[in-house]
């Protein structure tokens, strides 16, 4: 049963290792890096009335902007992005696999702010501030209409719908003004009163346009201005170098334990190699399946992983080369020395998930990253020693052959005589 379980999980990893690609992040794949930094907004008046509320940066708007600035990255589907405080008033904002710098500016530093406004009947050149702002918005959407027509279409919430009908009612004939931070996008003729609470935005707009604003107004607007400090474009190159590197110190490495433990345990070492390789398989298959972002920590993790994985074979080949020489069978030997090196295997690997759990919790970004692929790493290793190579072994010791204490490094007792 055992064994057929082991076969699966091998089939099902072959399959993911084939067909699904690894995920990489901002170091390896290269991207795009931002710097924002908050802005006070002062108080503005209009024919005496209070339209914008003063705000004072602080960390309740700090935490509302990131989560702002969250949904629409989220939007625009880049995986495993990083968005952190820095200090009081920024946000760093890593986007793996977005090369174009000036898209990402776009989608996070522009407030976003959409209100609706009537024309004034004094003079036609202003327009007259409604109290109907893109935040009653409950949902937006790009759309095409014709073959190159793109429009977005949006939908109140209840009060919206309430006061974007009473605005309607009041427009019939006469052109309803769309503002985006201030600036005039359209103005389309209200043919009727809307009392549903949707309608659409007409601009002229461009596909990549259409879908950036619309990603926007879902998110809903900034509660503050965002600033740009700092913009830069990281290249793939770096991060095709590191993981040449990284590749060639894990194989060597590698390449050294698997020598080691074929040299100093012989058939045990054999089994462990075997375990080894079947380790390195269902963890990269995991990082495919959740999917993990891979990066340059998370690498780490995993080959500091791969350390784990094979001290915890090593303590149960000690454990059994310890029966072995008390002079008991070899089936005795290998289920001893499992059920001995058991405590300390879990031990050790539970002690290191309370540390990748603190790393976690109190991490962020690539230390986070390192985290979970270490604990993933340790986890799976848990069961290759465990089940894998005690499976191995097991079936192993049924032939006869098998059976020499000398093929599992241990020297053959020899009686005195007389004794």
């Amino acid at each position: 049963m055992i064994i057929l379980m082991i076969a699966l999980l091998i089939g099902a990893s072959t399959w993911i290792m084939v067909n699904k690609p690894i995920k990489r992040g901002l170091d390896i794949q290269g991207g795009s890096h931002l710097v924002v930094e908050a802005q006070d907004v002062e108080q503005k008046i209009v024919d005496n009335k209070v339209v914008e509320e003063a705000v004072t940066v602080g960390p309740e708007v700090m935490r509302s902007a990131i989560a702002v600035v969250r949904q629409r990255v989220d939007g625009l589907g880049v995986a495993e992005p990083l968005i952190q405080l820095k200090g009081e008033r920024q946000i760093i904002v890593q986007l793996p696999g977005i090369g174009d710098p000036q898209e990402a500016v776009k989608l996070i530093g522009e407030t976003a702010k959409l209100d609706f406004r009537r024309p004034d009947t004094k003079d036609p050149n202003k327009w007259i501030e409604t109290g109907v702002y893109g935040k009653m918005l409950k949902d937006a959407r790009a759309n095409l209409r014709g073959n190159a027509d793109w429009i977005i279409e949006f939908e109140f919430n209840t009060e919206g719908a309430r006061k974007f009908g009473e605005l309607t009612t009041e427009l019939v004939g006469q052109p309803l003004g769309i503002f985006l931070d201030g600036n005039l996008i359209s103005a389309p003729r209200v043919n009727s009163p809307i009392t549903g609470g949707k309608g659409i935005i007409e601009g002229g707009f461009g596909a990549d346009e259409a879908k950036t604003l619309a990603i926007q107004l879902k998110a809903g607007q900034l509660p503050v201005p965002l600033k740009m400090v700092e913009n830069r474009t990281v290249g793939p190159t770096l991060g095709q170098e590191a993981i040449d590197r990284s590749f060639f110190a894990g194989t060597i490495g590698l390449g050294m334990v698997l020598v080691f433990m074929l040299w100093y345990y012989r058939i045990p070492g054999i089994m462990a190699n075997l375990a080894l390789f079947l380790y390195a398989l269902f963890n990269l298959a995991v990082f495919k399946l959740i999917p993990i972002t891979l990066t340059l920590p998370g690498i780490a993790g995993f080959i500091l992983s791969v350390g784990m994985a094979v001290d915890a074979n090593i303590l149960i080949f000690e454990r059994t080369k310890e029966e072995l020489r008390m002079g008991k069978s070899i089936f005795n030997a290998v289920e001893t020395g499992f059920k001995r090196a058991f405590s300390s295997i879990f031990d050790s690997n539970a002690t290191t998930l309370i540390s990748c759990a603190v790393l976690y919790y109190f991490g962020t970004g690539l230390i986070r990253g390192f985290a979970v692929t270490l604990a993933i790493g340790v986890i799976i290793s848990m069961f290759t020693a465990i089940t894998v190579t005690r499976t191995v072994m097991r079936v192993a010791i049924r032939s006869k052959k098998m059976r020499n204490p000398v093929l599992y490094g241990v020297k053959p007792r020899i009686q005195k005589q007389g004794a």
